[in-house]
């Protein structure tokens, strides 16, 4: 094999970290005798030559030995090779949408590769039909997947899928040649009609559960217009087929340790849940299925609901991680499916347990109902889990734990006030404080000695520790701790620990009157030459002395000359003063020109909020509104202040609130706060419609 392997110079070619010269060693590994450098060869292979699914002049060199690897029957291991070819037509096809064909003559020194590649698999594409009869069910599975890509004549594909169905005998390679017909429909129309026949006719044919299942979410992606009646009802009853069918093989056990590379740390994370399962790729085909029923929620909930009774752990762990997916990207009535999630946390199974816990992580208050379920768990492992030497118990424990505090559940404080003593890894701990002022005394103890432990030196091992506890402070609003804070920020400010000053102004800030011996330090903080630390100096000398005068005043000083940046931040420290801050309105009128969007924002929602006027300003917040999801949520809290000036606003006020799907999914958002970021936004914006469509009544 690779006889002409070094023959290429390699060095001359890159891939995501430089040169290549390497990767003969890569594709050396991946023809191992060794599973574990397999692993490691697999994961160099996708970290720097297909990188995040990225093609090279280095991965189009590659192509000739991978064909090569895939051709040698006698080697193990040639499925995960087999399998880069649909990710490689993944990408050329996202290149293509993205960017177009492009011209020979005008194209991006970038694009080649993905024109190369395209045109040297295309010509070997005979190669993938070769493959339907390979003695390794990957390398079958994933021929039609590459094929679907790659095919010059997508009728013949299709065809080629439906000859190959009636003699496969292993349902993955079977769901795969369903899948690629229906892959080869949505990106050739033509073939649209005839895929959904033969899908539509499995489906009521008398192939195994597996196969009609594949058939259904599958038509049901590709031609939503002809699929069956009751989806969900029918989905429902082939997967309890399923469970009752005889002839599915167990999932292979893979045991050994994780190699020291992410691909290595997947199977591993992953191998509790489909260990000896026989229908561990049910998971895939209900990913699916859920996609296409999209916004029929109540359906989804249904589905879900069904699965997490199922007593096979690795469907309920499908079910979970299908019903955290659904929370997170689709607004809907979630309590009882949230109820149900909960019960699931004394499961007898792991997996099963640690998904649960998973799940209602990231619901802040829409985990409400299963707060019951979540303090039973965090009682039950006591408060010293969060710091416990094994991972597998606190790992779980944290989640639950974070869940319960975000509700401001008493139940939590116990445990919260463990996990602060021990100080690691609590900042998102630390942002649930504010709910629990009633229990201050519980945390400050210990809090005001972690307290006395910082010197105000710059250290960076320390930054995160020393921040961490001055914004416990901050949450609590613990005017206790005054002189402390204020004895860090001298402190800090001597030692120019820029971090330090920031947190401790902002603790301050929420300490307020308390902070009066801190005036002299702050007040000459409102003149430092970080931009940052002036604003934060600002708005704490403003919450402690109560003086608006003062306040605008050097808000007008650091708006003379400001960057458009730091000028839209001035805008909306200064809008916090409402129509106190009139002086400044016309320095801020000038910032709803700038060129940057958010300035605009900042501007024009200062504005409002200053002079209760400004519908000549909605233009800038419809074009933001529309083009960036991120400025939804200020927007909406100002926009009733207009009251009916703003009626033109009304229609994407309505039409958010209409939407079933969560802003943050639309716009592909990922972040642990997406939930209540959206239900905030949802409030927000009933509030305003209410303000602006009855304005007489908020009078």
């Amino acid at each position: 094999m690779f006889a002409d392997l070094f023959d290429t110079d390699w060095a001359s070619l890159s891939h995501a970290y430089g040169t290549a010269e390497g990767v003969p060693q890569i594709l050396q590994g991946l023809a191992s005798a060794d599973p574990d450098e397999r692993e490691r060869a697999l994961d160099d292979f996708l970290g720097a030559v297909h990188h995040q699914g990225d093609i090279y002049d280095s991965t189009v060199a590659c192509l000739p030995f991978l064909f090569e690897l895939v051709a040698e029957r006698s080697l193990a291991g040639r499925g995960a090779v087999a399998d880069l070819f649909a990710s490689f037509g993944e990408s050329i096809a996202g290149n293509e949408r993205r960017f177009g064909g492009g011209d020979d003559e005008d194209e991006e020194e970038w694009r080649v590769p993905y024109r190369l590649a395209a045109e040297l698999i295309g010509a070997r594409a005979g190669e993938f039909v070769m493959w339907f009869t390979d003695v390794d069910p990957q390398v079958r599975s994933a021929a039609p997947a590459a094929l679907a890509y790659f095919a010059p004549d997508a009728e013949q594909a299709v065809g080629l899928f439906e000859q190959r169905l009636a003699a496969e005998q292993h349902v993955e390679c079977r769901i795969a040649l369903i899948k690629a017909a229906a892959d080869v429909a949505v990106h050739h129309a033509g073939t649209a009609d005839r895929v959904a026949d033969w899908l539509l006719g499995i489906v009521a044919g008398d192939a195994d559960p597996g196969t009609r299942l594949a058939a259904l979410v599958h038509v049901a992606r590709s031609a939503p217009d002809r699929t069956v009646d009751d989806l969900a009802g029918r989905a429902t009853a082939l997967l309890s087929e399923i469970s009752a069918h005889p002839g599915y093989p167990a999932t292979p056990t893979d045991d050994r340790p994780a190699t020291p590379t992410l691909v290595g740390a997947v199977r591993v994370m992953f191998a509790p849940e489909r260990e000896g399962r026989t229908d561990a790729w049910a998971a895939d085909l209900m990913r699916v299925l859920h996609d296409a029923l999209a916004e029929r929620v109540a359906d989804r909930i249904a589905l879900i609901v069904d699965q997490l009774r199922h007593p096979e752990p690795g469907r309920r762990v499908d079910a979970l991680r299908t019903g955290s997916r659904l929370i997170g990207c689709w607004r809907g009535p979630y309590e009882n499916l949230v109820r149900h999630i909960g019960e699931h946390l004394d499961a007898p199974e792991h997996p099963v347990r640690y998904m649960a816990a998973l799940a209602l992580n990231d619901t802040f208050d829409l985990a409400a109902p299963a707060a019951d379920a979540l303090a039973a768990q965090v009682f039950a492992a006591g408060p010293d889990a969060w710091n416990a030497a094994n991972q597998k118990p606190q790992d779980p424990y944290r989640m639950l734990l974070l869940a319960l505090a975000r509700l401001g559940d008493a139940r939590a404080v116990p445990g919260v006030q463990a996990a602060l003593a021990g100080g690691e890894n609590t900042s998102l701990l630390v942002q649930t404080l504010g709910q629990f002022g009633d229990y201050r005394h519980k945390f400050m103890p210990g809090l005001l000695r972690q307290l006395g432990d910082i010197s105000g030196d710059n250290d960076p091992a320390q930054q995160m520790r020393q921040g961490n506890v001055l914004a416990a402070i901050r949450h609590l609003k613990a005017d206790e701790a005054a002189d402390e804070v204020t004895r860090i920020l001298v402190a800090a400010t001597r030692a120019e620990n820029r971090s330090l000053i920031e947190s401790a102004l902002w603790a301050l800030t929420a300490i307020g009157t308390a902070a009066q011996p801190a005036i002299p330090q702050v007040r000459r903080l409102t003149e430092h030459d970080d931009m940052h630390i002036a604003q934060s100096a600002i708005e704490a000398a403003r919450a402690i002395t109560q003086n608006v005068d003062e306040f605008v005043a050097d808000l007008r000083k650091r708006l003379q000359g400001a960057d458009p940046i730091d000028a839209g931040r001035l805008a909306t420290i200064a809008a916090t003063a409402g129509p106190a801050a009139a002086p400044l309105a016309e320095a801020i009128r000038t910032l709803t020109r700038s060129d940057d969007l958010w300035t605009r924002v900042r501007g024009a929602s200062a504005l409002i909020r200053i002079t209760s006027t400004g519908e000549s300003l909605l233009p800038i917040l419809t074009t933001a509104w529309q083009s960036n999801a991120h400025t939804r949520i200020p927007i909406a809290e100002c926009v009733g202040h207009l009251g009916a000036q703003a009626t033109s606003f009304l229609p994407l006020l309505r039409a958010e609130l209409a939407d079933p799907r969560r802003h943050t999914f639309r716009a592909g958002l990922t972040s642990n706060t997406n939930i209540p970021s959206d239900e905030k936004l949802l409030t927000l914006c009933a509030e305003a419609v209410e303000l602006i469509a009855w304005p007489n009544s908020h009078a």
